[in-house]
């Protein structure tokens, strides 16, 4: 299955709408947030006026079948009263699909709004469009629409494929087996040798490609982990620990801005905040990178009594310096914090945010932390996209042990890499050819 994203690429149909050439209809062929980027269009008193933008899908295949299509527009109005019969509807052609939605707007931005647009076939897409109209009042004021930008998202699938990969010798290849995809798709492929005197031959349809295996190297990720627990560890309060709120669900995350959920009412209270699920990083990976960022405030950035700090730990061992929120401001805002020493991978399983909290110290509203590593492969990856070639045959050659033997013939040193020992009647290879023969036995040469 395959999706694309199509913003406005011109119009057609314009009827009844004046343009301005400060804020132009190209202002329209985005999406973006930007308040003041749109096109504006003026309504002639009582009369009624509308605009089509259209849209670029000559990229979709003729073969395809659509499975969904969706769509957004932002758009407001200079006044409500002053420009009615609001509407917005996808069509093909001039013909409407699916339903209509109405836009009554009037802050700077706009509203997204989104109608429905029912079944299409791929032949409606060539002339895919988006009908924003709108009918100007009596009132002699001026009457306005803005389009800050349209965006339409279509999901298709095309001609299925049959992808089937084998593998003939040592190593790993994932996947493996037979699997349909579609054209269009993209086919990655991840071939594993056994040892590095192994080769990679990689055919498309019986064509070598094997140019285009990329050959092992440094693969970076970035791992997070939301603060999702926490512990009150010691303090002294003034009416309990209830006075400590936002114990379940709230907080953990640092998009919890709009609520106050971790606050202290007693002079000295400690609050460690854990994981749900730890950190977990490869074996054989070298961190390159760990910070957290948490979002909080302080109550007051003048008196000593009232603080609210947090400091990255593993078990007992700090990661990083201590942030006091004080030194930052009363309102909520998210900061980023630098670990000081980088954690092994073994204390990114017990990464902790510890917080020290002040009388009416703040607020913590949520936290997490980030770590980056990099870790070396012995992998090659062929990516390509599926079109009108049905089969993809992978083989890997040059596997086995790298240990060899010499046997002399004819005068001559003769390189072998396979031994094959006679076991029930059968001739079994063996793995490790150095393990094979007995100094105190005599060996011919088999059949």
């Amino acid at each position: 299955m395959a999706s694309t994203t199509l913003t406005a690429s011109n119009y057609t149909g314009l009827t009844n709408l004046t343009t301005s050439s400060s804020y132009p209809v190209t202002n329209a062929y985005n999406n973006s947030s930007n308040t003041a980027n749109y096109a504006r269009f003026s309504l002639a008193t009582s009369t009624a006026g509308h605009i089509y933008f259209t849209y670029d899908t000559s990229d979709i295949p003729s073969t395809a079948t659509i499975q969904s299509v969706t769509a957004n527009a932002r758009l407001r109005v200079s006044n409500t009263s002053r420009v009615t019969d609001r509407v917005c509807q996808l069509y093909t052609g001039t013909t409407a699909k699916g339903s209509s939605v109405s836009f009554s707007s009037t802050s700077s931005g706009g509203a997204v709004v989104s109608p429905t647009a029912g079944t299409w076939t791929r032949s409606e897409l060539n002339d895919l469009r988006m009908y924003i109209a709108g009918t100007g009042s009596s009132s002699t004021s001026s009457k306005y629409i803005y389009v800050y930008g349209t965006d339409i998202t279509i999901t298709y699938v095309t001609t299925s494929r049959t992808i089937t990969t084998t593998l003939t010798g040592s190593g790993t290849i994932v996947p493996s087996g037979t699997e349909t995809y579609y054209d269009g798709d993209e086919y990655e492929l991840h071939i594993t040798p056994t040892n590095s005197s192994d080769t990679v031959t990689v055919k498309h349809n019986g064509t070598d490609v094997t140019s285009q295996v990329i050959p092992p190297g440094t693969v970076t990720d970035t791992v997070e982990s939301v603060l999702g627990s926490y512990t009150l560890v010691s303090g002294t309060f003034n009416s309990g620990s209830d006075w400590f709120s936002g114990r379940t669900g709230n907080g953990y995350d640092t998009s919890s801005t709009t609520s106050s959920n971790y606050y202290s009412s007693g002079s000295g209270t400690v609050v460690v905040f854990t994981y749900d699920t730890p950190i977990s990083v490869p074996s054989g990976a070298t961190i390159t990178d760990c910070y957290f960022k948490v979002n909080g405030h302080a109550e007051s950035t003048s008196n000593s009594s009232e603080y609210m700090c947090a400091q990255l730990y593993s078990g007992t061992t700090a990661l990083s310096e201590e942030l006091n929120f004080k030194n930052v401001g009363t309102s909520n805002s998210t900061q980023t914090v630098q670990a000081t020493t980088l954690p092994t991978i073994a204390q990114c399983a017990n990464l902790k945010l510890q917080c020290r909290l002040g009388y009416y110290g703040g607020a913590i509203n949520g936290a997490t932390v980030y770590v980056t590593y990099t870790i070396t492969f012995n992998y090659y990856t062929y990516t390509f996209t599926v079109g009108s070639d049905a089969t993809i045959a992978v083989t890997i050659s040059g596997g086995g042990a790298t240990t060899t033997i010499y046997l002399k013939e004819n005068g001559s040193w003769v390189q072998y890499s396979k031994v094959y020992v006679k076991t029930g009647g059968s001739w079994v290879l063996q793995n490790d050819i150095t393990s094979v023969f007995d100094t105190t036995k005599n060996y011919v040469k088999g059949e």
